[in-house]
């Protein structure tokens, strides 16, 4: 299957935070997400997913844990989502192509307000365009 959506919301000037409300939206409407960032981003994403809010608790767990397969939200700290299955969504907060992307019908790519990060993200969102898909770009 290939991406049939890819938006790119730019501008983001707390990532973990509009992540995390992200999630909420997307674990209310029934989607099952996978959240790809660096290693230390996964750890306080992971840390916040559990306080974000006090009414909500975002059910989630990492890639290769027991619960892996039912839990709505995944977090992985590697580029790399070939190896899931079942999953509806992508979010990449990190700087690189996530490998498997093609396989998922919604992309979210979180870019930062930081000239790398836009730099990065550029190139992502020439990828996308080379692969055959026109991503929206979101300002928040």
């Amino acid at each position: 299957m290939s991406a049939q959506r890819v938006e790119f919301r730019v501008g983001v000037a707390d990532p973990l935070g509009y992540c995390c409300a992200l999630l909420r939206a997307a674990e209310a409407k029934g989607a099952r997400t996978v959240v790809c960032a660096p290693p230390a981003w996964i750890d306080e994403l992971d840390q916040r997913l559990w306080s974000f809010s006090q009414p909500d608790f975002l059910a989630h767990c990492r890639v290769g844990e027991a619960l892996e397969r039912r839990s709505p939200i995944v977090l992985s700290d590697a580029a790399d989502v070939r190896a899931l299955q079942g999953r509806d969504c992508l979010v990449n907060l990190g700087t690189e192509e996530v490998l498997g992307w093609q396989q998922l019908p919604r992309v979210i790519e979180l870019v930062g307000a930081d000239a790398p990060a836009k730099a990065a993200a550029r190139q992502r969102f020439r990828m996308y365009r080379s692969a055959g898909l026109e991503p929206q770009t979101v300002e928040t």
